[in-house]
């Protein structure tokens, strides 16, 4: 009997596998440098940055934004691959703008970093209006501090339908070539949630 799709006999598959399906030397290679901004840290497309609360995720954000922007040729002993003219930080947290202008002020350009916050994150077209100024704004790096914060009210991330839709939320910013660094804290113990 047939078996989702391949009937017996069948030497080639038809569906999902056969339609996007590739082999290894049918995969684009990127080169490493290509694939990172800073080596093994940080990549062009999408990473996720976790920790405690206050274990220090947005002092080693604006870290990788300093050596970022200043060129800088390594941060922490890995390789800082590109120099980067502007960074957008969209925050969560309050006072975080605050924060981000006392740790950059000096170290930075003023105008090489925007900061916004991220408000009302479960309205309709929120994330496209976003995605909307970042492509025409053309930042080389966005970061999202936090991702506890840019949830809409009653979501959780350990919930998989939640964790799956902000994800599609942000994935169109990734796809469009502009690298993504989500922050987001890890619980402190069993008790504590990860819910707005």
């Amino acid at each position: 009997a047939p078996c989702f799709g391949i009937s017996e006999g069948s030497p080639t598959p038809v569906g999902v596998i056969s339609d996007t399906g590739r082999t290894l030397d049918q995969i684009e290679t990127v080169p490493y440098e290509q694939a990172f901004l800073i080596g093994d840290l940080l990549t062009t497309s999408i990473t996720m940055l976790s920790g405690e609360p206050k274990a220090g995720k947005t002092l080693l954000a604006a870290g990788m934004a300093i050596a970022l922007i200043n060129g800088h040729s390594e941060f922490l002993g890995l390789p800082v691959h590109q120099r980067l003219d502007h960074i957008i930080f969209g925050v969560t947290d309050e006072g975080a703008s605050a924060e981000l202008r006392a740790r950059l002020t000096g170290a930075v350009p003023d105008n090489s970093v925007t900061v916004f916050p991220v408000e009302d994150t479960g309205r309709d077209g929120f994330w496209a209006s976003v995605m909307e100024d970042l492509v025409q704004m053309r930042p080389g790096l966005f970061v999202l501090d936090n991702v506890i914060g840019a949830l809409a009210p009653g979501e959780d991330i350990s919930d998989p339908s939640a964790a799956a839709r902000f994800m599609r939320s942000v994935r169109p910013i990734s796809s469009a070539g502009i690298p993504v660094l989500l922050v987001t804290h890890t619980p402190k113990g069993t008790a504590e949630g990860m819910s707005v």
